[in-house]
């Protein structure tokens, strides 16, 4: 519904129950004056029967109005011409039958041309005035009783336009108010439908989103599928060594986080790296670092991990050179690396901005690495990678991680895990077996993250040399 329509539909309403108080005031007006003329009623007059047949036609007519005038369907009683002829017309005859100026009867023109001015326009309400004032100006014109002076003539003719005026008056201050509250009524309206659109365009941008975020998962899922085919199986690991265990908890569906390993004519090789970030960034840097952990050993043939780390960090640098703009590019991975020699029962190790850990007859020995990383700043002439030997005893435990373990938050103060603690951690359960301990290791990184979100990329590895 358009403003204008609603305005339309409200101000007949309203009007209709203005129009049906004014219905009430005739029809007490006109029984109030009928029982007086009627008690009171002058035997002298020559119009008596005349005027009682008009006395019950008038009162019939005021209550016709009262019950069926806020409810009319037909246009004629509709109309401004009926509304003058009977209020007029029938006003003016009950006045001549009831005593011409001496009447009180008159007193429902007023209540009429306030009717009037409620329902129509105001060159009706002034018409219905000027004809008013003509019929009552014939009504003195005819009195043959006449008694009246001019300046009582003068006051009531007066206050046929003062009705009107009131009427008009009272019209406009409804008015005011309905467009008051249609304006209250339509912003309300507006507010809803814009409520509702904005609801169908949520609705529409979520489905859109989700359908998006499937396909986003769907892809990522897939990309996770790709980098699990990289990951060396366990069980390659557990035939060359007396037992192992790998906990690698990717902080996205993807890790940045991946463990290497290779075994040839005796001589092992295994790593667990930390690319720079998580999820798909992560994963493709763990794409690139597990190819040239493959060219730089199986390809390269190269066993020293320091020169190793060293082959890694000059191809690194030479894929991810500075741009054109000359921005260099600060991505890069740390990482562990061990070369086992099984014939020979010796370990070498080296390290970017890692270290790892060994238990040789219950006494711990961290192994640290260099301070640089693969990639990142710095150029790759400047860095050194250095390489530590050491021989072991069967039954001696090595333990590589990433940093995602030792800097999760949480606990009771919702403080990082510190490394200091995972070094304790694995001491205290180096006497257990490597599946006991990889579940104690767990348990313990899932009951200290507690409601945390994870932070990083989780790998720790555990090898009973």
């Amino acid at each position: 519904m358009t403003e204008k329509e609603l305005l339309a539909k409200t101000l007949e309403e309203k009007m209709f129950t203005a129009e049906k108080r004014v219905s009430i005031l005739r029809v007490l007006l006109i029984a109030l004056n009928s029982v007086v003329y009627l008690w009171f009623m002058d035997q002298t007059y020559t119009y008596n029967e005349l005027a009682f047949s008009i006395v019950v036609v008038a009162n019939i007519y005021a209550v016709s109005t009262f019950f069926f005038e806020p409810y009319r369907k037909v246009k004629l009683l509709r109309s401004i011409y009926f509304t003058i002829v009977a209020d007029g017309v029938l006003s003016m005859l009950w006045i001549i039958a009831t005593g011409y100026m001496d009447s009180p009867f008159y007193l429902v023109w007023y209540v009429s041309l306030i009717s009037i001015a409620f329902r129509y326009s105001l060159k009706h309400t002034i018409t219905t005035t000027f004809i008013y004032l003509v019929l009552y100006m014939l009504v003195f014109a005819l009195d043959p009783y006449s008694t009246i002076e001019l300046s009582d003539l003068m006051v009531r003719l007066g206050y046929i336009p003062l009705a009107g005026m009131l009427g008009m008056y009272v019209s406009l201050e409804i008015t005011d108010q309905i467009d008051g509250k249609v304006k209250i009524i339509q912003g309300e309206v507006a507010l809803k439908k814009a409520h509702h659109e904005l609801e169908l365009k949520v609705k529409e941008r979520t489905s859109e989103l989700q359908v998006m975020n499937k396909d986003l998962t769907d892809s990522i899922n897939y990309a996770e599928r790709i980098q699990s085919a990289i990951f060396p199986k366990m069980e390659d690991i557990t035939s060359t060594f007396q037992d192992a265990f790998v906990i690698h908890l990717p902080k996205d569906i993807v890790s940045g986080d991946f463990y290497w390993f290779h075994h040839k004519d005796g001589i092992s090789h295994i790593a667990v790296v930390d690319c720079t970030g998580h999820g798909v960034p992560g994963a493709m840097m763990s794409m690139i670092g597990n190819n040239l952990l493959n060219r730089a050993i199986v390809e390269h043939q190269l066993n020293d991990p320091g020169k190793i780390l060293k082959d890694m960090d000059r191809s690194l640098e030479e894929m991810l050179k500075d741009d054109a703009e000359g921005l260099a590019v600060n991505d890069g991975m740390d990482l562990s690396l061990c070369m086992i020699d099984h014939s020979r029962n010796t370990l070498e190790f080296a390290a970017a901005q890692s270290s790892a850990l060994i238990i040789q007859g219950g006494e711990l020995r961290q192994l640290q690495g260099s301070k640089f990383s693969i990639g990142g700043f710095g150029s790759s002439g400047d860095k050194m990678f250095k390489t530590t030997s050491i021989s072991f005893n069967p039954s001696d435990l090595m333990y590589m991680f990433s940093d995602g373990y030792q800097d999760q938050f949480g606990g009771n103060k919702g403080k990082k895990f510190y490394k200091k603690n995972l070094i304790h951690l694995i001491e205290s359960g180096s006497d257990k077996t490597m599946k006991q301990q990889e579940l104690t290791i767990l348990e313990t990184f899932v009951n200290w993250k507690g409601n945390e979100m994870q932070m990083d990329d989780v790998t720790v590895m555990g090898i009973r040399l």
